[in-house]
C-alpha cells in the first residue's frame, strides 16, 4: 500500500514537478501547458500578501510605552529583509532547502528523495521553503478553526497539490529575498513567539540584524519542532540541534561557513538572554493598567474601528497599531501617589482618581487604590470608569450635586448671597419638588428623612456659605424652588448621565434627594463635569485616544473632542466664584495643606457614608477623587471608625480623605506647570442683614432682579445685592 500510495503520489504530481524544475530557466513562460500556468498562478489575494498578526504598542502622550499588546500568533515584528542576518536565511537555506536558489518552487530533486524515502519506511522532508511558507500561511488563516487546521496540516494528496500549485505561483510573484523575509516574518516559534524578530528579542535580546551564526543556527534549528528545541526548556537538545545546524551551513554544497568554523561554534555555550514576553494591559506598571484597558475597551466598543464587535476585535487583534493616548505620565503618577498614600489596597474602602484637561476633555490621568489582578488587594475593576471601559456604574455621587443645583438657583435670577433661614430639619412630607416629566406634578421621596448632621445649621445661610459648609437643608430648600428639572438639565449638559463617561448614558432619576447626589455617577464623568466650570461652560466629550498609526504610516480615526458651549459662561463664573471659598475656608480646606494654588470644588458623603468625593479644578486641570465602599450591599455599615492606611477615621468625609488626596495629586501634577488665577475673584460667604427669606425674582433673566439684570447674578453678588 505504501509502495502504491507513492506510485500514484508520483502519476499524479510528475506535470507540477516539471513545471517547477523549469521556472528558473524559461521565466514565466516555463510551465508545459498554457492552462496549467493559468491555473497555477491563480493565487488568493490573502496568500499573496497574508496579513500577518504583531504586536501593537500603547503610548503615552510622551510616547513612553505603557503596555505590549498583541493577541494569537500575534507576538511579532514584522522586519525588512535587510534588517534580518544573513546568518538566518543561511541557515534556513542550508538546513531547508539547500538548492532554494535554484529551483522554481518545488525542489524535483527532494521531493523524489522524500518519495522513494517514504516507500522505504523512512520519513524525510521534502517541501520547498516556498511550500513551507504557503503551508504557514494556510495555518494562519486557520486561525483557532480545528477544521481548517487539520486541512493545512494533513497528509493528503489535495492538500500537497495545493501547496505545490502555490508554491509554484509565490516563485513566479516573489524574488528570493522577499520570499525569504516573508517566510521569516512569518513562521511560528516556541510560547508564541512568531518571526524572526520577535524570536531573536525573546531567546538573545537582540535584534534579528544582530544574530551571530549560532544565535541564528539556534533559532533555525527551533523549526523542526519548537517545542522540543526550545532552548530555555530544553537546552541539550536545542545545542545538538544548533549543532546539525552548522554542519549543513558547512556542507559543501552551500559552505555558507568552513567546517573548522563550524567546529569552534559547535564549542560555545547557548548564552542565552531571555527576555520576557508580556502580552497585556495587566503588565502595565501600577494603575497605567486600567488607562490601558480603558484604550482598548473604546476600541472594542467604538464603532469608528468597525461596524460590529467581531470587526473591531479584529482590528484591535490583527496589532501592528501604535496607539498614542493622552495619558501624561507626570499626572499618572502624582495620581497614583496621592491615592496610594492614603489608601492601602487591603483596606475595607477603595479609592479613585480621574484627571481630565479643561477645554479638550483629555483624560491625563486614572488612578486607583488597587492594582489589576486577582490577589488580595488587587481587582479587574476600574473604579473610575463606565462599564463600557471596564468600571460599574459608578457610585452615589453625594452633595458634588449641590453645584447644579446652585446654578439652577441662579438661572432663575438667585445671588450668590440669596439667604435662607433654614429649620433644623426639614419634613420629607412637606418636601415638594417639580419634574421634567410633569412640570405641574412632583416628586416626594416617602422613605428619605432630609436632616442636617448638626443643629448649628440651622438659621441663615447664603448661597455661598451653604456650598463653604454643603448645608444639605439649603439646597433641599432652593430645589424647592428650582425644581429637580433644571439641575438634572444642567447636569446633562455637563455630560453627567447613568452608566457613562461621555455623557451618552441613561438620563439621571429625578428624586427628592437628587441635589445630594443620589444618583450614580463615575469619577470621570465628574471630572469632566468641573472641568467643564473650568472651561467655562463648554462642555468637551472625554477622550483617551489621540491618534493610532499602523507599521505603514496609516492613519486610524480617532473620536474628536466634541467640544460646545452647553452652560452660559456666567453661571459658571459664579459658581467658580463660590467654590474657590469650599477649598480656602470650607469643608476642602485640608486641601491647603499640601496645594497652594488657584482651586474650586465640592466635598461630597453620600447619607450611610459608604462613600465620600471630592470633585474640583484649577483653570488648567480637573480632577475628581472618590472614596468608598467598592461593592455596597444594603445592610453595608458605612465608613465610621474605621482604620484607612493606618489612620483611625471616626467619620470619613470628603473633606477630611478625598479633598486631601485631591490636594497632593494637584500638587504633583502640576509641579513646574503655570497655573493662572482664576479670572474670578472668590466670592464672601458672609450673611448680610436683614436676614430674610427672599424668593426667587419674577423677572425675565435679563431684566430686573433678573440673572443678568440690575442686582442680580454675577454683579449683584459681587455686590452684595440681595432679591
Amino acid at each position: 500500500m505504501r509502495a502504491l500510495f507513492g506510485l500514484l503520489m508520483i502519476s499524479a504530481l510528475g506535470g507540477v514537478l516539471v513545471a517547477g524544475m523549469a521556472l528558473p530557466f524559461v521565466g514565466t513562460a516555463g510551465l508545459a501547458a498554457k492552462s496549467a500556468s493559468d491555473h497555477f498562478e491563480d493565487i488568493p489575494d490573502d496568500l499573496k500578501t497574508p496579513d500577518l498578526p504583531q504586536r501593537s504598542q500603547i503610548l503615552a502622550a510622551d510616547g513612553s510605552v505603557i503596555a505590549t499588546v498583541w493577541g494569537d500568533f500575534g507576538n511579532r515584528v514584522i522586519v525588512p529583509f535587510d534588517a534580518i542576518s544573513p546568518n538566518v536565511w543561511q541557515a534556513l537555506v542550508a538546513t531547508e532547502d539547500s538548492r532554494f536558489f535554484e529551483h522554481g518552487g518545488i525542489d524535483l530533486k527532494g521531493t523524489f528523495r522524500a518519495f522513494f524515502a517514504d516507500l522505504s519506511g523512512a520519513n524525510q522532508g521534502g517541501s520547498s521553503i516556498s511550500q513551507q511558507y504557503v503551508k504557514n500561511v494556510l495555518v494562519l488563516e486557520a486561525g483557532n478553526d480545528k477544521a481548517k487546521y487539520a486541512d493545512a496540516t494533513g497528509n493528503s494528496m489535495a492538500r500537497k497539490l495545493r501547496e505545490l500549485k502555490y508554491a509554484i505561483a509565490v516563485e513566479k510573484k516573489f524574488s528570493k529575498n522577499e520570499i525569504l523575509e516573508r517566510y521569516l516574518n512569518l513562521v511560528p516559534f516556541a510560547e508564541n513567539v512568531s518571526g524572526i524578530e520577535a524570536a531573536a528579542d525573546r531567546w538573545f535580546g537582540v535584534h534579528a540584524a544582530q544574530l551571530t551564526v549560532p544565535q541564528a543556527a539556534t533559532l533555525i534549528g527551533m523549526l523542526k519542532n519548537p517545542v522540543a528545541y526550545d532552548p530555555a526548556k530544553h537546552p541539550q537538545a536545542a545545542t545538538d540541534r544548533r549543532n546539525t545546524v552548522l554542519d549543513r551551513m558547512a556542507d559543501p554544497t552551500v559552505h555558507y561557513i568552513t567546517q573548522q568554523q563550524a567546529e569552534d561554534f559547535k564549542k560555545t555555550p547557548l548564552a542565552l538572554k531571555v527576555t520576557p514576553q508580556h502580552s497585556g494591559c495587566i503588565y502595565a506598571v501600577g494603575s497605567s493598567a486600567f488607562f490601558c484597558e480603558y484604550i482598548e475597551q473604546e476600541i472594542l466598543n467604538n464603532p469608528i474601528y468597525g461596524k460590529t464587535k467581531a470587526d473591531r476585535a479584529a482590528f484591535f487583534n490583527r496589532g501592528g497599531l501604535t496607539i498614542r493616548t493622552t495619558m501624561d505620565p507626570k499626572m499618572e503618577k502624582a495620581a497614583e501617589t496621592a491615592i496610594k498614600n492614603n489608601v492601602s489596597p487591603t483596606d475595607i474602602p477603595g479609592a479613585a482618581i480621574a484627571m481630565i484637561e479643561p477645554g479638550t476633555g483629555r483624560i491625563k490621568a486614572m488612578a486607583q487604590s488597587r492594582d489589576m489582578g486577582t490577589g488580595e488587594g488587587q481587582t479587574y475593576l476600574n473604579l473610575a470608569a463606565d462599564p463600557t471601559h471596564g468600571g460599574g456604574n459608578g457610585y452615589q455621587a453625594g452633595s458634588t450635586f449641590k453645584s447644579f443645583v446652585a446654578m439652577a438657583g441662579l438661572e432663575k435670577g438667585l445671588t450668590p448671597d440669596y439667604v435662607q433661614n433654614l429649620p433644623a430639619k426639614i419634613d420629607e412630607t412637606q418636601t415638594k419638588f417639580t419634574v421634567c416629566d410633569n412640570p405641574k406634578g412632583t416628586t416626594q421621596d416617602t422613605h428619605w428623612q432630609p436632616t442636617d448632621e448638626t443643629d448649628e445649621e440651622a438659621g441663615p445661610q447664603t448661597m455661598t456659605s451653604a456650598l463653604w459648609h454643603s448645608v444639605n437643608n439649603y439646597f433641599i430648600k432652593l430645589q424647592e424652588l428650582t425644581g429637580i428639572c433644571e439641575p438634572a438639565r444642567l447636569a446633562a449638559a455637563a455630560g453627567v448621565t447613568i452608566d457613562s463617561d461621555n455623557g451618552t448614558g441613561k438620563p439621571l432619576e429625578q428624586y427628592g434627594s437628587f441635589t445630594l447626589g443620589a444618583n450614580q455617577v463615575t469619577p470621570i464623568a465628574m471630572a469632566n463635569a468641573y472641568a467643564t466650570f473650568a472651561a467655562r461652560g463648554m462642555y468637551c466629550k472625554p477622550t483617551a485616544i489621540s491618534a493610532i498609526t499602523d507599521t505603514s504610516g496609516k492613519q486610524y480615526p480617532v473620536a474628536t473632542p466634541d467640544c460646545h458651549q452647553t452652560i452660559d459662561p456666567t453661571l459658571t463664573d459664579q459658581l467658580t466664584g463660590m467654590l474657590q471659598g469650599v477649598v480656602s475656608q470650607g469643608t476642602a480646606a485640608k486641601i491647603r495643606e499640601t496645594y497652594t494654588g488657584p482651586a474650586a470644588g465640592k466635598t461630597g458623603t453620600n447619607d450611610s457614608r459608604l462613600m465620600t468625593w471630592f470633585d474640583g479644578y484649577t483653570p488648567n486641570l480637573a480632577a475628581a477623587v472618590w472614596v468608598g465602599i467598592v461593592s455596597p450591599k444594603p445592610n453595608d455599615k458605612g465608613l465610621v471608625n474605621v482604620k484607612i492606611h493606618g489612620t483611625n477615621y471616626p467619620k470619613v468625609c470628603g473633606g477630611c480623605l478625598a479633598a486631601p488626596i485631591w490636594g497632593q495629586a494637584v500638587k504633583g501634577a502640576l509641579a513646574g506647570v503655570s497655573v493662572p488665577a482664576f479670572s474670578v475673584p472668590e466670592l464672601s460667604g458672609e450673611i448680610p442683614a436683614p436676614i430674610q427669606n427672599t424668593p426667587p425674582p419674577t423677572g425675565p433673566p435679563n431684566g430686573p432682579g433678573g440673572q443678568n439684570g440690575p442686582g442680580g447674578g454675577f454683579l449683584g453678588g459681587l455686590l452684595g445685592g440681595q432679591q
